[in-house]
């Protein structure tokens, strides 16, 4: 398995499914210029998703996008056949298992594409879609990757120089199949013409964790459980980033630059290990590059599933010194999010670096996010499945995908960050999130009850559907007049049934969740006893803690002897009989208000009975 969260503010959140296709001899595979903004691709033949007609916008607005099917870096010979496979913003699994997760690193060295004054034709996202398009294994996948990089030139997410370049110079891929996980790093040169590259094996039961920066550390020739580009050695000896006498290659210290703030990067990783392993004694303080962490680790809890990894991608550090919902950065409710740092009037981007929070693991801009499993118990056309989401992972629940599925739900193909639409599933998810994340520690339950009623309800039907597409097969074997070809289209159909349907019923949940969340919490009260008589409205309020962080208790009650202390009558939160409370009052008073008190209680029992229902009405607090 792998699993992998596209985190971007403007990204494109759409999934594109590309159909396996036969090509002509002379036929050439464009290069596109890497996009992350919508549409991140316009291109005609590959799939709906990025088709022209599929574009939403003004005139004006389509227009500028169609002219950027033409940003294409150079061409490749086309192979004969390439292979189905899903995409986003970059590819994910196709339809022999062969599954990919991205993280972009900083590196030393970065480079331009041909479109803007350099000389590089490829980066990440193609050659991730490519490799998925012609390769079957990990291995493979590694090797194309890494020759096409060295060949025709890496260019890196951002290529405007300085830090900004630094800082997304380099990319990380896991690579999985069915037997086997790699981790493959790759990077520009230092003519900008060419690439860098290194790949390690992931050891039989063990779980590597990349967090946008660089694992692989020593680099071992002639072993079997890494691969490499030759010129990986001269380089780093060419720019001083390494020499001999130095002894073993350490790729992270010679290629990868530290982060200003490194505990982005690491303290995600050291998260993961130490949930999958309890027992681990792994400092969460460490240096910038995490030289006391392992390159992976095997988990002590159990046999990893599916939902472990979900349960991780939607992880805020909960119950951790760092628990992102505790605290007055959290706010009263528990709120994990934490906005990225901007300048503003008050302070510039120098200022604004010289603190930071910490990185959730579920991040707010989440555009995508997915689980892989290349399962490995059966037939190629059922095996593949994907468990895709958009927004936040801890915002929203993950629906399983067949590869071998025609097209991915519509509700997912469309929409994009110009304009909100109920039909979109990442405005579902983005919706419902932004809404409950204000009472956080009121809603989250109610998010998760959601997840796990969904997620668990998929993941039987899953199996079920499994069975149903064998059974098919089965029959097919049995029966001497059956048509191969027809009982293979008959499991697609099958799939792709199943995939639509999913995919449309996490929609409508999670948009039937929006309106229960405002319902429920609004306003500061908790809507109770929905299907009664008679609503409840529970005050939220504020816990003392950050009553106290905010001044609340410096604006004191009224004193006088002749002063009266009320509450909202039905409030059960209201009650203030303790001792601690009627210390602030004298006899004097309590004697003074005792007549008030009973009045105003038989005045209120009538006016209540006169009603259909109780407003804001006010009762005397029994001391």
């Amino acid at each position: 398995m792998t699993t992998h969260t596209a985190d971007c503010a403007n990204c494109d959140f759409r999934i594109n499914k590309v159909p396996a296709k036969d090509w002509k001899k002379d036929d050439k595979r464009a290069l596109y210029v890497y996009k992350g903004s919508y549409p991140s691709q316009v291109i005609e033949g590959r799939g709906t998703t990025w088709s022209p007609s599929n574009l939403e916008g003004s005139a004006e607005q389509i227009e500028a996008w169609l002219k950027e099917e033409k940003d294409i870096t150079g061409y490749i010979p086309q192979v004969p056949h390439t292979y189905a496979l899903y995409e986003a913003g970059y590819g994910i699994m196709n339809e022999h298992g062969l599954a990919m997760g991205e993280s972009t690193c900083a590196s030393w060295l970065w480079a331009a594409p041909t479109t803007a004054g350099g000389k590089a034709q490829v980066e990440v996202r193609e050659l991730s879609k490519i490799a998925l398009e012609r390769t079957t294994k990990a291995r493979e996948a590694i090797q194309l990757m890494g020759d096409l990089a060295v060949k025709l030139g890496y260019y890196s997410a951002e290529w405007v120089g300085g830090d900004e370049s630094r800082g997304e110079g380099g990319e990380a891929l896991t690579v999985i199949d069915k037997n086997e996980a790699w981790v493959f790093h790759v990077t520009s040169d230092d003519t900008g013409t060419s690439a860098v590259w290194v790949a390690q094996r992931v050891p039989d039961g063990e779980v590597a964790v990349v967090a946008n920066q660089f694992i692989i550390r020593d680099v071992i020739k002639g072993s079997d459980d890494f691969m490499y580009s030759e010129n990986l050695w001269e380089v780093a000896e060419r720019v001083g980033l390494w020499s001999p006498s130095q002894g073993t290659l350490d790729f992270l210290k010679t290629y990868g630059p530290q982060r200003m703030h490194s505990p982005y990067a690491t303290r995600r990783v050291w998260r993961v290990f130490t949930l999958l392993d309890p027992t681990l004694d792994l400092p969460a303080e460490t240096d910038s590059y995490a030289s006391n962490y392992p390159f992976s680790v095997k988990p002590t809890i159990g046999k990893l599933s599916k939902h472990d990894l979900m349960r991780l991608q939607r992880d805020h550090y909960e119950g951790s010194a760092y628990d992102l919902t505790k605290g007055l950065q959290s706010g009263p409710y528990g709120d994990p999010e934490r906005w990225d740092a901007a300048p503003s009037a008050e302070m510039s981007l120098i200022d604004v670096m010289q603190g930071s929070f910490e990185r959730a693991i579920s991040l707010f801009r989440t555009s995508y996010s997915f689980v892989a499993v290349s399962r490995s118990n059966l037939p190629d056309t059922i095996a593949p499945v994907m468990w895709f989401t958009q927004y936040a992972p801890a915002s929203s629940s993950y629906t399983p995908f067949y590869v071998s599925s025609n097209d991915a739900p519509r509700p997912y193909t469309k929409g994009s960050l110009f304009k909100y639409d109920p039909t979109v599933s990442f405005w579902n998810f983005a919706a419902a999130g932004n809404w409950a994340n204000r009472w956080y520690i009121h809603t989250i339950g109610t998010i998760q009850s959601l997840q796990n009623q969904l997620e668990s309800g998929y993941d039987r039907e899953l199996e079920n559907t499994d069975s149903l597409a064998i059974e098919v097969y089965e029959s097919c074997k049995k029966d001497p007049t059956c048509n191969v070809e027809s009982s293979n289209k008959a499991v697609i159909d099958l799939l792709t049934s199943f995939t639509f349907a999913k995919g449309q019923q996490t929609v409508d949940a999670w948009r039937e969740l929006l309106p229960k969340l405002i319902t429920q919490f609004h306003d500061g009260y908790n809507a109770q006893n929905l299907n009664g008589a008679e609503i409840s409205m529970k005050k939220l309020f504020y816990p003392k803690w950050w009553l106290d962080a905010v001044g609340y208790f410096e604006n004191g009650p009224n004193r006088d002897p002749k002063a009266i202390m009320f509450a909202p009558r039905n409030d059960p939160s209201s009650t203030l009989a303790s001792t601690e409370s009627a210390s602030l009052y004298t006899s004097g008073f309590i004697a003074t208000v005792l007549m008030a008190s009973i009045f105003s209680v038989i005045a209120g029992f009538i006016l209540g009975r006169r009603t259909q229902g109780h407003r804001a009405e006010y009762m005397v607090i029994d001391l």
